[in-house]
């Protein structure tokens, strides 16, 4: 699932401080928060509701952040038109049945695009078996798109991460809660289970409100890139007619 080992272990050292601090909390902290009436009547502000999750909620607050970078990151980038804009297809297409390969070569080197590599890569076997400038540009073609596949596994990682990271955040949540209970002296009081627990869940619900936007995301861009896929190799098959050896 991830590709940079050191940003896995950092992440997981984090949380792991992040649970043993929470863990560190001691009863009169934790009943401090147990709201009165009045508060309990009026409800939690979101930054309440955020405070109450503890140390996890900053590895959530983080997955957020970067679950909504990368979805503006995909609207900008996952775009067909941006990725194989019809006007220098068409222009790539006349310069090559013209015979102009090195007005063609240059224009695809100052270009941004899927097609650019793939349109460099096929001149440069002008002469070449079809066979063998296909296999070639085939082949570059499919380094595109991993690329972008590649790009969007991260989001599909932070939606599978999320749950997981808040499920974590429940579990220290309930061990402090009945850590409470076990060292409280006297007559036991429910109210401070019952917060620990909701204080817990508060967790899960931040990690399920991230993973599910997350998750439809990467489908809607998933159906995209499948697109792009299909239209790439159209016009891929276009440039190796043009460019291949009769």
């Amino acid at each position: 699932m991830f590709r940079n080992k050191k940003l896995f272990f950092a992440i997981f050292l984090t949380v792991i401080m992040l649970g043993i601090a929470s863990m560190a909390v001691s009863a009169e902290k934790i009943e401090k928060y147990i709201p009165n009436a009045a508060s309990a009547e009026e409800g939690m502000t979101l930054w309440q509701v955020i405070k109450s999750g503890g140390g996890v909620m900053i590895i959530l607050v983080f997955l957020s952040i970067a679950a909504l970078g990368l979805v503006i990151y995909y609207f900008q980038a996952i775009n067909q038109k941006k990725l194989l804009p019809d006007t220098f297809r068409d222009k790539m297409i006349l310069l090559i049945r013209s015979k102009k390969y090195e007005e063609a070569r240059v224009a695809s080197e100052g270009a941004s695009n899927l097609m650019a590599d793939v349109i460099i890569t096929g001149l440069s076997l002008i002469g070449h078996e079809k066979s063998e400038v296909e296999e070639a540009v085939q082949d570059k073609g499919r380094r595109g798109v991993s690329l972008l596949w590649q790009k969007l596994s991260y989001l599909a990682d932070i939606a599978a991460i999320s749950p997981m990271v808040g499920l974590l955040g429940t579990v220290l949540g309930m061990m402090q809660a009945f850590n409470v209970i076990a060292f409280q002296t006297g007559a036991v009081k429910p109210i401070l289970l019952a917060s620990g627990i909701s204080k817990a869940m508060v967790t899960t619900a931040a990690g399920l409100m991230i993973a599910i936007p997350a998750m439809i995301f990467y489908s809607y861009f998933r159906g995209k890139i499948q697109e792009i896929t299909s239209r790439f190799e159209h016009i891929s098959s276009e440039f190796v007619q043009a460019i291949a050896k009769k």
